[in-house]
């Protein structure tokens, strides 16, 4: 089981690192667009949440391939690489969480195109994308983040795998008020009406019309 599940986790990550650097590239080579551009600004917060993410991100890495290629190396302090969870039916939900991630990040590839960007969003020049994925969740990227990284703790039920999880989805959350700030100032009315039909992570009633289904069981056809 854990020969597959570290398999599982080597090739969920070199098929999304395949797709985010090809679009880069291909952007930059051929579109002549450069599509990513870091920048740490002057406010304090955002500096500090940048730098765990950084951190957290690059140790993640370091730490799944080591487990990965030599489990025997400990370079962690023991208290981080403790198990808080180890069982048969959380390891499963976590690779249908990572899954689910992966499907929902290869969704928005596809319907960002070459409109994908990453950085400073003062840059962003792109149009509003409403459609697709992004008719189902305003900041598709994010959730498979955090669908991700749940995922991966699950698997691999370490401390510092909790760890990396809380950091990220702190940091990608504060980015997405920022960002929405940015768009409403951008595209106005256009995108508070979006805001207002779909939400900031998962608009469940696209996924599964409960509303619907409520309307339905609250208002009854009147038998005559």
């Amino acid at each position: 089981m854990n020969g597959f599940l570290d398999s599982f986790q080597m090739v969920v990550f070199i098929l999304y690192v395949s797709l985010f650097a090809g679009r880069i590239l291909y952007l930059r080579w051929h579109n002549r667009v450069r599509a990513i551009v870091v920048t740490i600004d002057s406010n304090k917060v955002r500096g500090v949440l940048t730098i765990c993410l950084i951190t957290a991100i690059t140790t993640w890495f370091v730490v799944m391939v080591t487990g990965i290629v030599n489990p025997e190396a400990q370079f962690l302090p023991p208290t981080l690489t403790f198990r808080l969870i180890d069982s048969v039916q959380t390891r499963l939900i976590g690779m249908i969480l990572v899954s689910l991630g992966f499907i929902v990040f290869t969704a928005a590839w596809v319907t960002l195109g070459n409109s994908w960007r990453v950085g400073n969003l003062e840059e962003n020049d792109s149009e509003l994308i409403t459609q697709g994925i992004y008719a189902i969740s305003r900041n598709p990227i994010y959730l498979f983040f955090i669908l991700y990284l749940t995922g991966i703790f699950l698997i691999n039920g370490a401390l510092i795998f909790l760890i990396f999880a809380v950091l990220v989805t702190l940091n990608l959350h504060y980015l997405t008020l920022k960002e929405e700030t940015f768009l409403s100032r951008v595209h106005g009315l256009s995108f508070r009406e979006y805001c207002a039909v779909t939400n900031r992570y998962i608009t469940w009633p696209r996924i599964w019309p409960m509303s619907r289904l409520r309307s339905i069981v609250r208002y009854p056809a009147h038998s005559k």
